[in-house]
């Protein structure tokens, strides 16, 4: 953690050069401070600070310029020291608030619908994981006959995962026995795990049997891909960022989004936690991610389950705005997460 040893007046300086040039994308340079804010000091002792400030490492200076530009140690002191209250405003939580309701309530429709916002709100790379705990359970299924022998099996974890599959029986059944069935194992299946489900299927009936060995499968497979599973939206946001455009950066994002290894890298350093993590260039552990900033949120019911859901961006990254969205929108997945526990436990 960066210790505040910095004046009153290098503080001031360094909170200027931070937002001007997330707003702008050009190095700062004393005459354009002195110009656009009203410092009651010389140029000359801006470019001394400014001077101190490089000495400590808070600002670097481009050979190509005259200004200077935040470094990951500047951009972290802003972060932890000079950043205004981050709350995002009243009426963009309405927004959101509405947007959720108007959605299916299941947990993928959500962890899709925060992905979207998260990235059109922050102009930035989102990253949206299901919530998912260390063991899948089972919470109900239902046996829908479609035509013949031919029937929907449709099933609910207890995150809230909702899993189907076609399913051909060996002879044609009717909706008033597929729907005695599924009465009748609901009890007994809920709150397993797929290795409980699929020690009950020796011992079942031919029908019952089958269809316990498909709800251990879909169980196990919601396992394996929560393990990857990850909504991204914004792509395009980050890849016009100028830092980004058209560089090996580009490429670098595009090659840590396949098959879901961004999540690989940033989990480790992801701590569950009430609040919002910010994570700035070099204090990834992964190279790969050092030209990023991440702010991030877990969100969760009860310690029972937990997603994760952020933004990813180039360090020069509107700080206040991306945590603030983000700690909102990581409250109302938490908020719709445990409305469905709530519910979950009043039909027990």
């Amino acid at each position: 953690m960066v210790q505040p040893e910095l004046s009153q007046r290098q503080r001031t300086i360094l909170k200027l050069i931070v937002q001007e040039y997330i707003r702008t994308g050009r190095a700062v340079g004393s005459k354009s401070l002195i110009e656009r804010y009203d410092l009651g000091i010389s140029p000359a002792t801006v470019r001394s600070e400014m001077g101190e400030l490089e000495e400590q490492e808070y600002l670097a200076h481009p050979h190509t310029s005259a200004g200077r530009v935040p470094t990951d140690r500047g951009y972290r002191y802003y972060v932890e020291y000079l950043l205004d209250d981050a709350r995002l405003p009243i009426p963009e939580q309405i927004t959101i608030s509405h947007q959720f309701r108007q959605v299916e309530a299941q947990i993928e429709s959500w962890a899709k619908l925060a992905a979207v916002v998260l990235a059109d709100m922050s102009g930035n790379l989102s990253l949206v994981t299901p919530p998912r705990s260390s063991v899948e359970r089972m919470r109900h299924f239902e046996l829908i006959s479609l035509r013949g022998r031919v029937v929907l099996l449709v099933a609910v974890t207890q995150t809230g995962m909702v899993r189907e599959v076609i399913l051909q029986l060996q002879d044609e059944v009717s909706q008033e026995e597929l729907s005695a069935l599924s009465q009748r194992l609901n009890p007994e299946i809920r709150d397993l795990t797929h290795e409980q489900i699929r020690r009950l299927a020796p011992g079942a009936s031919g029908l019952a049997s089958f269809i316990l060995e498909q709800l251990a499968d879909l169980l196990r497979l919601t396992e394996q891909e929560a393990q990857t599973e990850v909504f991204a939206e914004g792509l395009d946001y980050v890849l016009q960022q100028p830092e980004i455009e058209g560089g090996p950066n580009a490429q670098r994002l595009l090659e840590l989004l396949r098959g879901g290894a961004i999540l690989s890298l940033l989990l480790p350093q992801l701590q569950p936690g009430d609040d919002v993590q910010v994570i700035i260039g070099k204090e990834h552990r992964a190279a790969d991610l050092h030209p990023f900033a991440v702010v991030a949120a877990s969100y969760g019911a009860r310690n029972q389950v937990a997603g994760l859901l952020g933004v990813v961006g180039p360090t020069r990254m509107p700080y206040g705005r991306s945590i603030s969205i983000v700690r909102y929108i990581a409250q109302v997945m938490t908020n719709l997460l445990r409305d469905i526990y709530d519910e979950a436990e009043d039909e027990d």
